[in-house]
């Protein structure tokens, strides 16, 4: 797997990083910044009206920074992809994997409209 990065403006400031075919989005509560399921990852990011979000995804080997992340968890990935959507259903990152239980961290700026998202797959 090769890490993928974009930059993008964020449609209400929320990513989902979740398995292909999941309907299993977490409850958001404005408080947190990062939400969580089973299947789904759901992190806020900087407001579109602001800039751009950098979104980098990818093993743990290619991405993995040396502060602790701020989030971890396992996630369940039957289709054996991960996706990452926006709000409007956008698809914006999409790459496969080898089984169906991932361990995911994610990095940010640890701001609620953080500037970069950073989510290593292992």
């Amino acid at each position: 797997m090769t890490s993928q990065t974009v930059r993008l403006p964020v449609q209400n400031s929320l990513l989902y990083i979740k398995d292909s075919r999941t309907n299993d989005w977490p409850y958001i509560d404005g408080i947190q910044g990062v939400w969580t399921t089973l299947h789904c990852v759901a992190v806020s990011c900087l407001p579109d009206c602001d800039g751009e979000t950098t979104l980098t995804v990818g093993t743990m080997d290619e991405v993995s920074q040396s502060e602790a992340p701020r989030f971890e968890c396992r996630l369940k990935t039957p289709s054996r992809r991960v996706v990452v959507d926006t709000v409007a259903d956008e698809k914006v990152i999409e790459m496969p994997v080898l089984h169906t239980d991932r361990r995911i961290r994610i990095w940010t700026d640890g701001h609620l409209g953080t500037e970069f998202v950073i989510v290593g797959l292992e």
